[in-house]
C-alpha cells in the first residue's frame, strides 16, 4: 500500500489586499496601498499580401570617351556612367510576401535609338555575367532588349526580404552605326506582377 504525503503550503495574504482584474475599456479602482489592479487590451496584427519592385541607375553609353571603333565588330562596350550602385547596369530589386503566389519580372524597350543604332543592340544578363567577346555574337546569357515584354525571372513563393536581382548592361556596336552626335534616349521599363 503505498502512502501519500500531502502538504499544504498557506502564504499569507495582506489583510485587505486584493487583485481586482479588468477587460478592455473598463475602469478598475482599488486601494490606493496594497490592492493589485490588472486590465487587459487585445493586440491585432495584419499583414498584407505585397509585392514590391525597386529599379535604379539611368545608363549612359558615351562611346566617345572610350576607344571606339572596336577592333573587331560587334564591339561590345560597358556603360560609361550609371547612377545606381551597379557599374555595369542597373539596380533590380523584388519583394514578395506571399508564399501561395507566383511572380514574376519581365523587362522591354520603349524603341530604336536612331534609324541606324536598334533598341536589340542594348542586351542585359544578371549581374556579374561575363561580357561577350568582340568580333563574336553575344551568348545566350545576354539578351537583347525588345519593345516586347521579355520575363527575367520568375519564382514562387516569397523572397527573403528584397531579393537582387541586378541587371548588367552592354552596347553592342555595330558596322552600319551612325553618328548620333546629341545622343538618343529610350526608356527601359520593368514589370512585376504575381499570380
Amino acid at each position: 500500500m503505498k502512502k501519500w504525503l500531502i502538504m499544504l503550503v498557506m502564504i499569507p495574504a495582506m489583510a485587505g489586499a486584493t487583485t481586482v482584474w479588468g477587460g478592455p475599456g473598463d475602469r478598475i479602482t482599488g486601494s490606493a496601498s496594497g490592492d493589485t489592479l490588472i486590465d487587459t487590451l487585445q493586440v491585432t496584427v495584419i499583414i498584407p499580401a505585397r509585392i514590391g519592385l525597386y529599379v535604379n541607375g539611368d545608363v549612359t553609353f558615351d562611346l566617345s570617351t572610350v576607344a571606339y571603333p572596336p577592333a573587331a565588330f560587334p564591339g561590345y562596350y560597358d556603360p560609361t556612367s550609371v547612377s545606381g550602385t551597379n557599374a555595369d547596369g542597373v539596380d533590380v530589386q523584388v519583394f514578395s510576401n506571399d508564399p501561395s503566389t507566383t511572380w514574376h519580372l519581365e523587362t522591354m524597350g520603349s524603341g530604336d535609338f536612331s534609324a541606324t543604332v536598334t533598341l536589340d543592340q542594348l542586351l542585359y544578363a544578371p549581374d556579374g555575367t561575363a561580357n561577350p567577346a568582340d568580333g563574336a555574337a553575344a551568348p545566350a546569357s545576354w539578351t537583347s532588349f525588345s519593345t516586347t515584354s521579355t520575363e527575367i525571372v520568375s519564382n514562387a513563393g516569397k523572397t527573403n526580404g528584397w531579393l537582387s536581382e541586378d541587371q548588367d548592361y552592354v552596347f553592342e556596336a555595330q558596322t552600319d552605326d551612325e553618328p548620333i552626335a546629341a545622343g538618343a534616349t529610350i526608356t527601359i521599363y520593368y514589370r512585376l506582377y504575381a499570380q
